[in-house]
């Protein structure tokens, strides 16, 4: 018999027995779609299903660290989807995890880890992970989460206790009595960018304050510079300044951190820094907290969901943004929300976001890219092209009418999409020029 280590993942539907008794065509409908779902993270993690039994599925996975990540973004998805749906209805899983010598036969695995996640899969809570002592040891250090042990537990034609940990979500766990809670100043360290959004209010509500939250727009109270430290008086009179735009002008050529940052060039501008120093969490906190200011800068929201997507994926950034439109709604977070989905959805809702504010000039720029050759995956059609050249010509119309500059904090940035804009829209006119002057082909008689 072959064997080798591998990291398995047991998941089960909670209550899916009780769900089938109350409505058995709906319940297989949506344990369908889950598993698409699942399928589809099980396989961008390196892992492969090799065992099936009604709603349970047995997953392989080369490391620990893969399984994790998985089962992290399953119950992520998971958890959006119930959020998303206006029934609240969507099926939830225990996931457990753990890791050991398995024994290969045919496509099957078999052996003491795959009874082992199993049982750990039991003492997950609806919609939790359980993970096993050396699963824990293996991930703990590289993936942003908070972890609660739960102690030695004696579970079914398991020999021995075992040691498990749970991976904590936005509720406590429920599947056993933690031996040790989290604190509220560890979870901020360790909890996952998708975990601070929902907490970071609460870690940091004397950072940002509630007028703040509630009159985002308020202009800052004044202070008097000549009371302040000389050390503090230059970034204070950078951050006091009535143009934003010409604020982080200031502080980008100064350079270095600021201090307790109160206003949306500074925020913006030590994120930038933390991003180019790899400080992750603390860009992130310097986002969302500006993200919440209630403004039109399209930038900050643009690098902000670029972070979210490169360490957590696009569904937590997509999730991140909903809650952002809507509890800190503008315009800004709603185009931002709309590029997080993709094809025909993101089009759909560019236009809806178009029809509903005509004059908010960036979304015209997003519309045009999405009509381009590369972003519909192949030719580009008649209707395309029409949609392309109105989107430019609307936005480089804002330009010319000074309407374009406020949405921009960076305006390097709105530079380079300008310069893209002119070079396409010449592009679209040279070619509709040529085809009107084109001579007729002869035809042959």
């Amino acid at each position: 018999m072959k064997r080798r280590m591998a990291a398995i993942l047991a998941a089960d539907v909670v209550g899916f027995s009780r769900l089938i008794a109350e409505d058995e065509e709906g319940t297989l409908r949506q344990l369908a779609e889950c598993r698409y779902v699942l399928d589809g993270f099980v396989v961008r993690h390196g892992g492969r299903i090799f065992n099936t039994a009604g709603d349970s599925i047995m997953c392989a996975f080369e490391t620990a660290l893969d399984a994790a990540r998985a089962a992290i973004e399953i119950q992520d998805f998971a958890r959006a989807q119930i959020g998303a749906q206006s029934s609240g209805k969507w099926l939830q899983f225990r996931i457990g995890i753990s890791v050991g010598e398995v024994v290969e036969r045919k496509d099957d695995l078999l052996g003491m880890a795959v009874n082992l996640a199993a049982r750990l899969e039991t003492l997950a809570s609806p919609g939790g992970i359980c993970i096993s002592r050396a699963v824990y040891e293996a991930v703990s250090a590289q993936v942003s989460a908070a972890f609660v042990d739960i102690g030695e537990r004696h579970v079914k034609n398991i020999p021995f206790p075992v040691h498990a940990f749970t991976i904590a979500g936005p509720r406590c766990p429920t599947g056993g009595n933690p031996l040790r809670k989290p604190r509220l100043s560890f979870a901020m360290r360790a909890l996952s960018l998708a975990g601070i959004c929902l907490s970071i209010l609460l870690g940091v509500g004397s950072f940002v304050s509630d007028r703040q939250l509630s009159r985002p727009s308020q202009p800052e109270r004044s202070v008097d510079a000549s009371a302040l430290p000389p050390a503090d008086k230059t970034a204070q009179a950078l951050q006091l300044t009535a143009n934003p735009v010409e604020a982080f002008s200031r502080l980008a050529q100064k350079g270095g951190q600021i201090d307790d940052p109160g206003s949306a060039p500074g925020l913006y501008h030590n994120a930038l820094l933390f991003e180019a120093k790899g400080e992750a969490i603390a860009a992130h906190r310097a986002y969302y907290t500006l993200a919440r200011m209630g403004l039109d800068f399209i930038d900050p929201h643009l690098r902000y969901a670029a972070l979210v997507r490169a360490h957590e994926g696009r569904f937590i950034a997509q999730q991140v943004y909903a809650e952002l439109n809507e509890d800190a709604p503008t315009r800004a977070t709603a185009l931002v929300y709309a590029l997080q989905f993709d094809g025909a959805e993101r089009r759909a809702r560019l236009n809806a976001l178009l029809a509903e504010h005509p004059d908010f000039a960036p979304a015209h720029f997003l519309l045009a890219e999405e009509h381009t050759a590369n972003r519909i995956g192949g030719l580009q059609t008649d209707e395309d092209g029409q949609v392309e050249h109105a989107a430019l010509s609307a936005f480089l119309t804002a330009h010319r009418e000074g309407r374009l500059a406020r949405f921009f904090l960076d305006q390097s940035v709105l530079t380079d999409w300008l310069d893209r804009a002119h070079r396409r829209h010449e592009q679209i006119e040279l070619s509709a020029e040529g085809e009107i002057t084109m001579p007729a082909t002869a035809v042959a008689p």
